[in-house]
C-alpha cells in the first residue's frame, strides 16, 4: 500500500512540475508588447502616428496585369496577405518602410509560413505574402510590424475566412 501511495505522490509531483513548466512558458516577456486582435471587419490599427493596414483576398481577384507584374499565381485557392504601414506627416498619411513578418494558422492550429516581400511603387510601399487555402478555411494571421526607427514591433492578429468555390 505504501508503494502505491508513493507512486501516486510521485506522479502528482511530476504532473505539477510539468503543469508549472507549461504555464511559465506561455507567459509573455515583460518587455514584449501585447498582441492586438483586429475585430471582425476591422482592417487597420493606429499606434501613435503609425497605422497598420491589413487585408487578405484570393489571388483570382487580382487583375491579371497586376498578378503578372508581381509574379503572383491567380487562383481561387491561393490568397495574398497585404500589409501597409503609414505615418501621419503634416496631416497626411505617408507610406513607410518596415520589417514585416507573419505566420498563419488555421482553426486546427496547423501553421502555414508566409514569406513577406516588400513592394515599392511610386507613392506606395506594401508587404505581401501568398499561401494556399481550402474552401471555407479560416486563417488567423499573427503579423509583426516594426517601422524603421521604432524600437518595439506592433503585434497584430487578423482573422479571415476564405471561400474558394
Amino acid at each position: 500500500m505504501k508503494l502505491i501511495s508513493k507512486f501516486i505522490f510521485l506522479l502528482s509531483a511530476i504532473f505539477l512540475l510539468v503543469l508549472a513548466g507549461c504555464e511559465s512558458s506561455e507567459q509573455p516577456a515583460a518587455d514584449m508588447p501585447e498582441r492586438i486582435t483586429l475585430g471582425l471587419h476591422e482592417h487597420a490599427k493606429t499606434f501613435g502616428n503609425y497605422t497598420v493596414h491589413v487585408n487578405a483576398l484570393t489571388t483570382d481577384q487580382l487583375p491579371s496585369e497586376v498578378a503578372r507584374a508581381y509574379q503572383i499565381s491567380r487562383s481561387k485557392s491561393r490568397i495574398i496577405l497585404n500589409v501597409v504601414i503609414t505615418q501621419k506627416q503634416n496631416g497626411t498619411d505617408k507610406p513607410v518602410m518596415a520589417s514585416v513578418t507573419s505566420v498563419a494558422r488555421n482553426l486546427a492550429a496547423q501553421l502555414k509560413n508566409i514569406t513577406m516581400r516588400e513592394i515599392i511603387e511610386e507613392d506606395a510601399i506594401y508587404y505581401i505574402g501568398e499561401l494556399s487555402v481550402a474552401h471555407g478555411e479560416t486563417l488567423i494571421f499573427d503579423i509583426d510590424v516594426k517601422p524603421t526607427n521604432i524600437s518595439s514591433p506592433y503585434l497584430l492578429t487578423y482573422k479571415q475566412q476564405f471561400f474558394t468555390k
